[in-house]
């Protein structure tokens, strides 16, 4: 078992960064050490609380630890847990590998009485991923064992999907839309008005609001509201999405990063590369090593900054950085519309990062 340590930057109002300071942190600081790196996940970083799941041993379904706004351990409902979905307030649930749904019920997570496998029939065993965005809404993605589509259920509000959820043979519960995307969805992410997500093939589909180029496609053919194709991507096989505020990364299997959308809108602030984008394209991301452009391991994405680790795991960033979410210190401007290097504590080696809106997060391996 190989120990990590989890590091961050940004917005800590409510201590979900570090309890023992009560300010923002433009320098990055530790917020926790785990001794199983493997093991550990950071479910959900969110305005007022970041969550962490360390898995189970043998039947054990692992532990939950929130930090913030709520602080409190416990043991995880279900085991195998893959994700965390919240709004501004924190932590509202968290979903399993197989598809089980459990939610936050006063201060506890709990497993819900209701089967996941009951949400459909035995060709569609529950819910495979689910997104909550800025506005409310909420998508699920059905999981289906035979069809090669998905269907995507989007609800208006949360409290309407968990009438749903609680109820789903009441037809005055069904969801406000919904979806069909061609291919398997792998990944499912939401921003403040919309969603993205992946299917199996590499393929990128948006719909929501499309202001300020957020959905990255025309809306001639196919209106913002449903799943769209990104075309500007495709034939590039994409393997991970990441979205927040008005803005969404692609990475390639070959290590490529993509951008579309728009940074911090109604400011003078943009990214250099997204600056003359058109509202169709999506910019490629080019920094250079040695006249070398560098591949990429990861991206994350907060509500007007974005995080890039590259492979041999240096960590850079650019955006908005008005909480010091960027981690480059007190003297870093507000808006960073370049991309500059973030340095590890004793120069060590990034594995993982994970953004929140107004925050980052930074897995450093332990030497």
């Amino acid at each position: 078992m190989a120990p990590s340590t989890f590091y961050a930057s940004g917005f800590n109002a409510f201590g979900q960064l570090s309890s023992e300071l009560d300010k923002d942190l433009s320098e990055l600081t530790e917020l926790v050490t785990f001794e199983d790196a493997d093991n550990t996940n950071l479910l959900f970083a969110g305005w007022s609380e970041t969550t962490f799941y360390q898995h189970g041993i043998g039947k054990e379904s692992g532990r939950i630890m929130r930090l913030g706004s709520t602080k409190i351990a416990q043991e995880a409902p279900l085991p195998d847990l893959v994700t965390g979905f919240g709004d501004h307030n924190g932590l509202l649930g968290v979903l399993s590998r197989k598809g089980g749904v459990a939610f936050t019920e006063e201060n506890q997570v709990e497993a819900h009485t209701v089967s996941a496998d009951s949400l459909s029939d035995d060709e569609a065993p529950g819910i495979s991923h689910l997104a909550v965005a800025g506005n409310g809404h909420v998508a699920v993605v059905l999981a289906s064992a035979s069809s090669p589509r998905n269907s995507i259920l989007e609800f208006t509000s949360f409290d309407k999907f968990r009438q749903w959820f609680d109820d789903e043979v009441n037809e005055l519960h069904g969801p406000s839309f919904s979806h069909i995307v061609p291919g398997r969805v792998t990944q499912s992410v939401a921003n403040v008005t919309g969603f993205v997500c992946l299917t199996q093939d590499g393929n990128v589909y948006t719909w929501g609001d499309a202001r300020h180029s957020s959905l990255g496609r025309s809306v001639a053919e196919t209106e913002a509201k449903s799943p769209g194709l990104v075309e500007s991507l495709a034939g590039i096989q994409i393997k991970k999405v990441a979205s927040d505020g008005w803005m969404t990364a692609t990475l390639s299997q070959d290590g490529a990063v993509y951008l579309f959308g728009t940074g911090t809108p109604g400011t003078q602030h943009s990214l250099s590369c997204l600056a003359e984008l058109d509202s169709m394209g999506a910019a490629l991301v080019d920094i250079e090593e040695k006249g070398e452009p560098l591949d990429f391991l990861d991206v994350a994405v907060g509500d007007g900054h974005v995080l890039l680790l590259a492979q041999d795991g240096r960590v850079f960033a650019a955006g908005d950085n008005r909480n010091g979410q960027l981690g480059l210190g007190p003297k870093a401007s507000s808006y960073i519309k370049d991309w500059r290097e973030v340095i590890m504590p004793d120069q060590r080696r990034c594995v993982a990062i994970f953004a929140g809106p107004k925050s980052s997060f930074f897995q450093v391996a332990e030497s």
